[in-house]
């Protein structure tokens, strides 16, 4: 098992280790590593897409896709000591928390479920989102997306009425361009083809996140930090944000991972019709609870908040 740079591997001559970010792999290395080797030769069968999603919402967009992919196979394992200190019930044993990377050949995507919330140290946030990059770059992923819920509650990100079926929004990173394109000019009477760079095309749907629209708001942690260094790496990034009435709205994440479809290419590959019924009858659940809990505080007469009550911060709900 070899070291890559910026990275632990979890296995050393002391056994298992837990570092800033230690990752297992759960299969073989070499031979998975040719794997993806030749499929970036194969490039007239499409690129390597990663999508990510961290907690508390974000996670809910790979771990279903990864579920529906009928070849998807788990190949790491990812560990930090900077996880909450605890282990989980699986099944019938317990273990030390960590994320999960799965790849599918056929569609050529690897999702990274993010299981467990960094400590609120931004030392961690960074350390993890760069060794992730790192890793994404090494697996040859081409394309990268984050995924996470905002609220667009208060000016400037308050939508207009005409925007109002909005259903997610999307930042693009530094160097996000779909590709190169010809751009047909004439220099003394003589056509020349001109290369110029082409930025993905917005999709009915969504929005572009600008200085403009978001004002003061951000992103917050690795659904930002994530895209920010694997841009810097030459990988094309963009995090997407599902629009909600509320943080943890189940509709918002089915209205980013139809984002991730349209914006990756893979609208036609990915069958999620079951997924995104299945997160509109979770909304209509969280929703009638939250319904019962402020009627029955009406009723008893108590000031309190409940659910979604709260103004939204100055960053973007992921």
């Amino acid at each position: 098992m070899s070291v890559s740079v910026g990275l632990s591997v979890g296995l050393s001559e002391r056994g298992f280790e837990v570092g800033e970010l230690s990752f297992y792999w759960n299969v073989d290395e070499g031979e998975f590593r040719e794997k993806v080797k030749n499929l970036r030769e194969e490039k007239e069968k499409g690129k390597c897409i990663l999508v990510a999603g961290f907690p508390p919402m974000g996670n809910i967009v790979p771990y279903h896709l990864k579920e529906i992919l009928e070849d998807s196979e788990k190949v790491l394992s990812l560990y930090s000591c900077d996880f909450p200190p605890m282990v989980e019930a699986r099944e019938d044993e317990f273990e030390i928390p960590h994320d999960e990377i799965w790849f599918s050949e056929q569609k050529r995507l690897f999702c990274y479920v993010g299981k467990y919330p960094e400590t609120d140290i931004p030392r961690a946030s960074y350390k993890q989102a760069e060794c992730v990059a790192r890793l994404t770059k090494e697996l040859g992923v081409k394309e990268l997306y984050t995924v996470g819920v905002i609220v667009p509650m208060q000016e400037p990100f308050k939508f207009k009425d005409e925007e109002a079926r909005v259903e997610a929004c999307v930042g693009f990173f530094e160097g996000s361009k779909k590709g190169k394109g010809k751009e047909k000019g004439k220099e003394k009477g003589k056509e020349k083809g001109k290369e110029r760079e082409r930025e993905k095309e917005i999709p009915a749907g969504v929005k572009k996140m600008t200085r403009g629209i978001i004002g003061r708001y951000s992103i917050i942690r690795k659904t930002g930090l994530l895209p920010g260094f694997a841009s810097k790496l030459g990988i094309e990034s963009y995090a997407i944000l599902g629009v909600g009435k509320y943080p943890e709205d189940l509709r918002a994440c089915a209205g980013a991972l139809r984002a991730f479809k349209k914006l990756s290419g893979l609208e036609s590959e990915l069958e999620t019709t079951k997924v995104e019924e299945m997160l509109e009858e979770g909304a209509k659940a969280v929703e009638e609870r939250i319904k019962k809990q402020r009627e029955q505080v009406a009723y008893q007469g108590e000031g309190v908040e409940v659910g979604t009550g709260a103004e939204p911060s100055q960053s973007m709900y992921v």
